[in-house]
């Protein structure tokens, strides 16, 4: 005879443990009938609950990081829109004073001098020098926004007709052939 497997003639076992153990069984198969029995007696409907509930966790990971991801970029986007609304009121205002410079230049080289002298003629060369540089920056400045604004019309004709005429436009084997680098 095996110790501590002695049968009883009701078919149960005699150990204490072993008993507990098959009453824990039969409890826990009662509850199942009670309860949700399809989550707990199909392996594969609890697998694909938990695939649920960790899908439903992704996805509210992702949503969490897009929204995010959008505070973050909106915020950029505001302060590049407000740091292009401070450069265009400070470009108005320069070019407000140019006017004045202009106007301020045409004075001075139209005053009368009274009593030519050194004081006057350093002066006005000091003016020519300040002149002939600014000028020098300025040319360069037209000529850049120039090219910008060619670019821009540019850029502008190429929408347009994309927009207007599609892909025939767009993936035209001529504008391929011009527009491809090398």
């Amino acid at each position: 005879m095996n110790q501590g497997f002695s049968h009883t003639p009701s078919g149960g076992a005699s150990n204490p443990k072993i008993q507990s153990f098959l009453e824990a069984l039969r409890n826990s198969q009662g509850k199942a009938d009670t309860g949700n029995t399809e989550a707990t007696s199909n392996p594969f409907s609890e697998f694909q609950f938990k695939k649920e509930i960790e899908k439903k966790r992704i996805e509210s990971f992702y949503k969490a990081r897009s929204e995010e991801w959008n505070g973050v970029f909106s915020s950029k986007q505001k302060e590049t829109e407000k740091r292009i609304e401070q450069l265009r009121d400070e470009l108005k205002r320069l070019a407000l004073q140019m006017k004045t410079l202009n106007v301020n230049i045409t004075k001075a080289v139209n005053s009368p001098v009274v009593e030519a002298g050194e004081y006057h003629l350093t002066f006005l060369e000091h003016l020519k020098t300040a002149i002939q540089d600014f000028s020098l920056k300025v040319s360069q400045t037209n000529t850049w926004l120039e090219m910008y604004n060619r670019r821009s019309r540019k850029k502008s004709f190429y929408w347009t007709q994309a927009q207007s005429k599609g892909t025939s436009f767009t993936l035209n084997n001529e504008r391929a052939v011009a527009t491809s680098v090398g």
